[in-house]
């Protein structure tokens, strides 16, 4: 057989990811306990591989926060708006409870977006709270589409509330994790450096033993490269 190709380095986490487990899942196919160095280096793939899974796993959560954020302060920047200009309405009966309920959004302000997830969510939570009481539910139910706002603002904010728990408990869980694309070119340094040679050699000293696991290996690289490559040229002829 050929030599085993060295992964493409821009290869994708989670292509990576991938491809490790499938290499992973085929060496657990035979026993090759005996043979310490490989039993090693499998070890190895299976640690960093089931970490650059959990990062994976953290990194789209912290895209999910960021998207769900971007909805609440959407929301609110459109209540703050609608009941700032409610406040100039000629008509009293409906600019008067209009300022009222806008002191006590305005008390927390645009700029609660620009804070910090940990701080602007108990503010915006607070607000949610305050705007059930009295005056300012009254002053809710005088201004035409405020109910609807605040009801999409609490949605919003329970929504991310509910996923930034789960994200929390997760990276609390794995306080010393490194990033996926650390872990992702220590994966691939691992299949260079110490899975891929030491296959090859082997297969030509036992080939019943270590054949189709170099073959598979081979195999398995040769294909994701070539997604790799043709995902680069059509790249390339789009631009």
């Amino acid at each position: 057989m050929e030599k085993i190709q060295k992964i493409r380095l821009n290869t994708r986490i989670s292509e990576v990811n991938g491809l490790v487990q499938q290499l992973i899942d085929e060496y657990k196919k035979r026993d090759y306990s005996a043979d310490s160095y490989l039993t090693m280096v499998y070890k190895q793939l299976s640690e960093q591989n089931a970490q650059l899974g959990i990062a994976i796993k953290r990194d789209s959560i912290e895209s999910e926060l960021a998207e769900l954020d971007d909805v609440t302060d959407s929301v609110f920047t459109l209540l703050h708006g609608l009941v700032k200009g409610y406040t100039y309405h000629p008509d009293e009966a409906i600019s008067g409870p209009a300022i009222q309920l806008f002191k006590m959004i305005d008390k927390y302000g645009l700029e609660v977006k620009s804070k910090g997830y940990r701080e602007e969510y108990p503010l915006l939570s607070s607000m949610i709270t305050d705007s059930k009481t009295e005056p300012y539910a009254a002053c809710i139910t005088a201004l035409t589409g405020c109910d609807v706002r605040f009801s999409q603002l609490e949605t919003a904010v329970v929504n991310f509330n509910a996923k930034q728990h789960a994200y929390y408990g997760a990276r609390d869980d794995q306080q010393e994790l490194e990033t996926a694309s650390v872990i992702k070119k220590r994966l691939i340094n691992l299949l260079h450096d110490d899975v891929a040679p030491y296959l090859y050699t082997m297969q030509k000293v036992n080939a019943p033993l270590y054949g189709r696991l170099a073959q598979f290996t081979a195999n398995r690289i040769a294909e994701s490269n070539a997604v790799v490559r043709n995902r680069s040229t059509k790249v390339v002829a789009d631009q």
